[in-house]
């Protein structure tokens, strides 16, 4: 792109004398000096070859395209104006996006109500969310290509922070005539020999991963079953009697609207209690962008 044939001071100026009617009121509204108007006016019409104004002992009056050009010039400078106040304030965390990455298994809706106190209080700020696995987001938190990860909070890099948010519990579903589906609760070891189904989506990746979890360490070798469905279709193949499903209990009101009580829902206990599934809200200390700063001083003085 070639150079603009013109500068914002010498806009100004422009506007400056059409407004006050001559160099001289332009140079002291502008609080220069007389000659630096009349230079700025003078290389001004010699780019443009026009003339925008006609020189009088009594003052400086606007051609008929002058006048055209200091409405032009107006416009200009009005959203000039603007962009410097948005700037200021995306500068100091006012104004502007936050982008999250959530773990599939964790309710988007979940964390909404806990940003609700700051989006109330920064209405200019806009969050953009994403999904994946924990693994996946975190690199792409490493990577700066978002400003926050909501994910299980383990195997952190040091160099991250983290906020606890929530425990959600994690049941499994079982088909209505199981042997387990009468009990309240089940071990690992109780289904270390079912063979567990999983979708193909992020949410089945993180549960892959939390099955080898409890059960690789033990002489049980966990049959899992991937399908290329959605880990919520995955239910009515638990309901069909081709395995078993883990979901995290918040999802339970989703599945009795779907699926009623035609399975099983029953809790998983470890050694030390039941599985939970412990979320947190990761970030970068060296963030550079301001309004995650924001966001961050928010997290860091309303922890849950």
């Amino acid at each position: 792109m070639k150079r603009p044939p013109f500068d914002l001071w010498q806009l100004l100026c422009a506007r400056a004398v059409a407004e006050h009617g001559s160099i001289h009121g332009a140079a002291r509204f502008l609080n220069t000096r007389q000659s630096a108007v009349s230079r700025s006016l003078h290389n001004l019409e010699e780019r443009l070859n026009v003339r925008l104004f006609i020189r009088s002992p009594t003052g400086a009056t606007p051609t008929v395209f002058g006048q055209e050009f200091v409405r032009w010039s107006q416009a200009v400078l009005d959203n000039v104006a603007s962009m410097n106040t948005r700037a200021q304030r995306a500068g100091k965390g006012e104004n502007g996006q936050i982008s999250i990455g959530i773990q599939t298994c964790a309710l988007p809706g979940i964390l909404s109500a806990l940003t609700a106190a700051f989006r109330a209080t920064h209405p200019d700020i806009i969050f953009r969310y994403s999904e994946g696995t924990g693994k996946k987001l975190l690199r792409r938190l490493q990577h700066g290509q978002i400003d926050f990860a909501v994910v299980t909070r383990h195997n952190l890099a040091p160099t991250l922070r983290v906020t606890p948010l929530w425990s959600d519990r994690i049941v499994t579903a079982l088909p209505v005539g199981h042997p387990l589906a009468t009990r309240q609760e089940v071990s690992w070891a109780d289904l270390g020999h079912e063979t567990f189904l999983i979708g193909r989506d992020n949410a089945g990746q993180d549960f892959k991963e939390l099955i080898r979890q409890k059960l690789g360490g033990t002489d049980i070798r966990p049959r899992i079953r991937r399908h290329d469905i959605g880990s919520n279709r995955v239910i009515a193949l638990v309901k069909n009697n081709e395995g078993v499903a883990l979901l995290p209990a918040s999802w339970l009101p989703f599945v009795y609207a779907q699926h009623g009580h035609d399975v099983a829902i029953t809790d998983i206990r470890d050694a030390n209690g039941s599985s939970h599934l412990e979320f947190g809200i990761v970030w970068r200390p060296d963030s550079e962008n301001p309004c995650a700063r924001s966001f961050i001083r928010h997290l860091e003085a309303h922890r849950p």
